[in-house]
């Protein structure tokens, strides 16, 4: 039986694509995290009214929180937004390794193929000889 040419090829893109698979869903859960903090600043920003009556300290400190919460709502959703940019990145990094890898299973698995064609050819000749001995020899003692 032949190895197969491309093995270490073949553990090479494995190996990428594993590497790709992992960042994926690093990523993911970076997007995941990010959406969740864009969704909980925006619910702060709800929750940060203005009151009507008050005096100048406390409707300065109600301005200067609804302010900080509107800050942080817009870095959050920007986080988010490069989160998910980078997801789609790496999206596409593991489809190309997949496509690669894939590539090569598939090289893999004719060459396997092929093998047991030429092994099951081999057998069958090695049968059909001993089939036509025993036929010479039964012809032989007749």
């Amino acid at each position: 039986m032949r190895p197969f040419r491309l093995q270490s090829v073949a553990r090479l893109r494995q190996m990428e694509e594993d590497r790709a698979t992992a960042a994926l869903v690093q990523r993911r859960e970076f997007r995941r995290t990010a959406d969740s903090r864009t969704a909980q600043a925006l619910a702060a920003l709800d929750t940060a009214h203005l009151p009507t009556e008050v005096d100048v300290l406390s409707w300065q400190a109600a301005v200067a929180a609804r302010a900080a919460a509107s800050a942080s709502a817009v870095e959050a959703a920007t986080v988010a937004e490069l989160a998910q940019a980078d997801e789609q990145t790496a999206q596409g990094e593991w489809s190309a390794a997949r496509r690669r890898s894939t590539t090569i299973a598939k090289l893999a698995e004719r060459h396997r193929l092929a093998e047991q064609d030429e092994e099951n050819h081999a057998e069958q000749v090695t049968l059909d000889e001993v089939a036509s001995q025993r036929m010479r020899s039964r012809e032989a003692t007749r």
